[in-house]
């Protein structure tokens, strides 16, 4: 079976946020953070199971997450049967589980 992808409203927000920070910083930046945030997603629409399981989670759904390629960014995500959805594009460092009430 194949999967389908979406952003939670949040998820998307924070992305979009994160793309035009690194634009600021340095033209291109921005782009290339989004194609490499694009590149974890695709990943794991391939390989779900790839992605380890969100340390302590234990509920079903599961949330996995990925990092992101050359950035210091984790891609958290909430895999269903048939549905993969970005609950986060978050800092790896920073605020760990902020995102929890959206799962």
């Amino acid at each position: 079976m194949t999967l389908t992808s979406d952003f939670h409203p949040e998820a998307r927000a924070e992305f979009f946020a994160a793309i035009d920070w690194y634009d600021e910083r340095q033209i291109g930046l921005g782009e290339r953070f989004e194609a490499a945030v694009a590149a974890a997603l695709d990943s794991s629409l391939l390989w779900p199971e790839w992605a380890p399981v969100w340390p302590g989670w234990q509920h079903e759904p599961m949330v996995r997450s990925r990092p992101v390629p050359g950035f210091p960014s984790r891609v958290v995500l909430l895999i269903s049967a048939d549905e993969l959805t970005v609950i986060a594009v978050a800092h790896a460092k920073r605020k760990p589980g902020y995102w929890r009430h959206r799962a």
